[in-house]
């Protein structure tokens, strides 16, 4: 997280935590995230966009 990027978005009080796109997927297309228990494929299309999958 970069100092003076908290608060930018989320609620009053901002998010708790701020990770850019580029730290999480470190050079890939597409990560998996393991949240409880079930795995979910975050991929980064053509277009740049996002797309979370189960």
């Amino acid at each position: 997280m970069t100092t003076g990027e908290q608060g930018r978005e989320g609620g009053p009080e901002g998010p708790k935590s701020v990770i850019r796109s580029e730290e999480l997927f470190q050079g890939a297309r597409e990560v998996m995230i393991i949240h409880n228990e079930d795995r979910y494929r975050l991929l980064i299309t053509k277009s740049g966009k996002l797309i979370l999958n189960k």
